[in-house]
């Protein structure tokens, strides 16, 4: 029994490690959207502009679903 319970533990545990490092990803890419647009209105890129808002849009649908 304390064999299972130790099983289920470290699947608990596997699982909270990969909602952090998904959380962790997406900040950090939010973070490298908002400097790459900045970036880009910088440089008066409205093509990468447009990309990049795109792709951080995307992002932040998949955020709310």
């Amino acid at each position: 029994m304390e064999k299972q319970n130790l099983i289920q533990e470290n699947v608990v545990l596997g699982l909270l490690a990969e909602l952090v490092w998904d959380e962790a990803l997406r900040t950090f890419r939010k973070k490298r959207l908002y400097e790459e647009i900045d970036r880009a209105l910088a440089e008066n890129n409205q093509e990468r502009f447009f990309t990049l808002t795109e792709e951080l849009r995307s992002l932040l649908d998949d955020e709310r679903t």
